[in-house]
């Protein structure tokens, strides 16, 4: 297998040396004033789709440049859950479970629902952002936002919008490479990239990026493969069951042509393929959620493994992910402002399958094949942006073709439970947002949404009830945000603004559940950003206030996932981001977060727990979670990090320490103690050496120093399958070297 990594680093090595890259050439996309990570940056976003700084920006972001994600060893998604304020990122079966200020979609499983974070890619929005959470791929920058998107992102945004932003061909010849390696486990990636003109007169230009993560994996597997369960069904075969799991091996490449015959318009294409093949995350048997519950008869004297030495017995492990999309790009600057036209395809399969007790029992596991196809596009335009009066409007259209078929074989059933789904999602969407400058420092704003979303299950089917009926969904919604800013002075913005959010209602394809209702939300919000001490000192503040309706909670029924509508939720929270410079040599980091995310009303059975609760008037067992925490939304969150330059004669070395830590945060509704992390943080500490004309770097680096086991997902199972508390990690400590070229 390593042959295999190795050609593919080797090629990706040989891709990058025929041109040559000028880090100088594309700096200007991902920073402002500068470009380097030892600066402060005013780095320049697309959060509210113009090209503003951060400070001028009236929205609770945070952006990361590319050379800062180097520097900082990040390389996918779930990497800048450290340093940035109320976003969790994790896994969650054949989803992606990324929540910011405590809203996102939970243990998702089952088809039919969609996530409360919008992730954009290129400008286009993924329904199906898995393969996000596990890659960077020659990015320029990725921007992070907090609160309901509901003007200008819109579809589903009723937590934030994580927008990933690639490099684009450039009009000269460059060309980089970084190579990374580490130990225990070994580990390997390597990226490299070209880009420059095909012709004479460089008006065509195109750029070839690949990508390769590999290492061994986390976790060591005790377990070996079985053929049947001893007493009980014999439903149940098992034939892999890999040595390592918590692995990776991820290989990404795109491929990018642009056209510009004129300074008034130019087209870019953008072919991209990503695949992992990798064993997937190990699950690891917690207990349950009632300490009198007992495990079941054949799990009870099962080795379970250690979470300290992970170690971990799963009989059944896969991750086959390999995901296609083609986007079409076109700009026309016209004589009074700018249109922007962007269709994509993308083609998303999905093939999992996890262990489901933890033990060394062949007592049941998951297979999960989903297939998606999905049709994206936007027209927008902008005017003059020089103008006092400033205005964006545009339209998108979104649908999504896909199959879900789930199996879970289960000890104590004569047959698995098999669900398949065949989900058609149709939504577009009307916007605009204008701007209006009453004088050169108070400005005042307002957008408009409307939304509609369709949901249709062409074919449904359960194992143990057969064909269900077909099911449908369909809602509209008018969103709209109003506010306005004030700049102090050059340095120093306030904004504050009413923001509404909305995410459609649907249905849990292959369950009995019945549909559940769109989600609302209103976001009050006041930020103040600015410079501080003649550039020293940077800090950005935003502190906020949500209510939501009919607030969609994912709990897992039998064996397959359902989503019921919590009555009403409230959170409010405060965040700070600063960066602050003493002296010439010395930068920190420092960022935090307040959140209290509750449920003012929610009343609702568990699953795992049938016989406790309250009993209401139809006999149902309940719990009343008022005053409950949302999963995923930790009170208190703190990241610090200080970095000292060293100046030598080739260059300068910079020694970096960072400490993340976040306060208890639970993964379910009820707040049990067996599906939740307690208070924990992360010490990474790094060296990293930059060549005076900024073309060579390398570092050695330690994440996790201390060696924590974090959880980064718990799932409670239902009773039909023993209760049981299921659990994922994050990686352990991580020791290792990169080394860079960049031309």
């Amino acid at each position: 297998m390593m042959k295999g990594h190795c050609v593919f680093a080797l090629l990706c090595g040989a891709a990058a040396v025929p041109a040559a890259y000028a880090q100088t050439s594309d700096a200007p996309a991902q920073g402002g004033q500068s470009s380097g990570v030892d600066q402060i940056e005013d780095i320049v976003v697309t959060a509210s789709r113009r090209s503003e700084t951060i400070l001028k920006t009236p929205i609770a972001v945070s952006a990361y440049s590319g050379d800062k994600l180097r520097a900082a060893q990040t390389v996918a998604l779930t990497d800048l859950v450290g340093p940035n304020p109320n976003i969790q990122i994790g896994n969650s079966y054949n989803s992606a479970n990324v929540a910011i200020r405590g809203i996102g979609n939970g243990s998702s499983i089952n088809a039919g629902s969609d996530s409360g974070v919008s992730i954009q890619v290129d400008g286009v929005y993924m329904a199906q952002p898995l393969l996000t959470l596990s890659t960077f791929l020659d990015v320029a920058r990725v921007e992070v936002l907090r609160g309901p998107q509901g003007t200008l992102f819109g579809r589903n945004a009723t937590g934030g919008a994580v927008n990933i932003i690639p490099n684009e061909p450039t009009p000269d010849v460059h060309y980089g490479f970084d190579v990374t390696a580490g130990i225990d486990p070994g580990r390997i990636n390597t990226a490299g990239y070209v880009s420059g003109p095909l012709n004479a007169s460089g008006t065509l230009t195109a750029r070839l990026s690949a990508q390769q993560t590999y290492n061994r994996g986390y976790t060591k597997n005790l377990s070996r493969p079985q053929t049947y369960a001893p007493g009980y069904s014999n439903n149940l075969v098992t034939t892999n069951a890999p040595s390592r799991l918590d692995d990776a091996n991820n290989q990404s490449v795109r491929g990018q042509i642009k056209w510009e015959p004129s300074d008034s318009f130019n087209a870019r294409l953008l072919v991209e393929y990503q695949r992992d093949h990798s064993d997937g995350p190990a699950t690891f048997l917690e207990g349950t959620p009632d300490p009198t519950q007992p495990l079941p008869a054949i799990l009870e004297g099962q080795s379970v493994g250690s979470v300290r030495k992970r170690e971990v017995y799963n009989n059944e492990a896969l991750r086959r992910i390999e995901g296609k999309n083609v986007n079409l790009t076109l700009n026309w600057a016209l004589g009074s402002g700018d249109l922007k036209a962007v269709g994509s395809y993308a083609d998303t399969k999905i093939h999992n399958i996890q262990d489901g007790d933890g033990t060394d029992a062949l007592h049941t596991y998951s297979d999960f094949n989903n297939k998606t196809h999905q049709y994206y596009g936007e027209l927008l335009y902008s005017s003059d942006a020089s103008k006092p009066f400033t205005y964006i409007i545009g339209t998108n259209y979104f649908h999504e073709k896909l199959k879900q078929d789930i199996s879970v074989p289960i000890s104590l059933l004569p047959m698995p439970v098999d669900l398949g789904a065949k989900i058609n999602t149709t939504s577009y969407a009307f916007f605009g947002h204008a701007q209006y400058a009453l004088t050169p420092e108070a400005k005042i704003f307002a957008g408009v949404r409307y939304t509609h979303d369709k949901k249709v299950d062409l074919d449904d089917y359960n194992s143990y009830v057969g064909v269900l009926p077909r099911q449908s969904t369909s809602s509209s919604q008018l969103t709209y945000e109003v506010g306005a800013s004030y700049a102090f002075n050059t340095t120093l913005d306030a904004y504050l603004k009413y923001a509404t959010g909305y995410k459609g209602g649907g249905f849990s394809a292959g369950g009995l559940a019945p549909a559940f209702d769109p989600e609302k939300n209103t976001n009050l919000e006041a930020g103040l950003k600015g410079w501080f001490f003649d550039r020293g000192l940077q800090a950005n503040i935003a502190a906020f206030h949500m209510k939501y309706d009919n607030l969609q909670v994912n709990q897992i029924n039998g064996a397959s996932t359902q989503v019921v509508n919590a009555a009403k939720a409230t959170i409010y929270g405060i965040e700070a981001e600063t960066v602050i410079r003493p002296v010439e040599a010395l930068r920190f980091e420092v960022s935090g977060a307040y959140l209290h995310a509750t449920f003012d009303r929610f009343r609702t059975g568990d699953p795992a727990r049938p016989n406790l609760g309250t009993v209401d008037p139809d006999g149902t067992r309940r719990f009343d979670l008022d005053g409950n925490t949302l999963p995923q939304a930790p009170r208190y969150s703190v990241s610090a990090g200080g970095y000292y330059e060293v100046p030598i004669s080739s260059g300068k070395v910079t020694l970096g320490a960072r400490y993340d830590w976040k306060s208890r945060l639970y993964f379910s509704e009820f707040n049990i103690p067996v599906s939740s992390q307690a208070a924990v943080g992360k010490l990474n500490l790094s060296l990293n050496y930059e060549s005076e004309d900024r073309r060579i770097t390398a570092s050695l680096f330690a994440k996790n120093v201390t060696n924590e086991q974090v959880k980064s997902n718990v799932i409670v199972v239902s009773a039909l399958i023993g209760s049981l508390a299921l659990s994922q990690y994050q990686p352990p400590r991580q020791i290792g070297a990169s080394f860079g070229y960049h031309f």
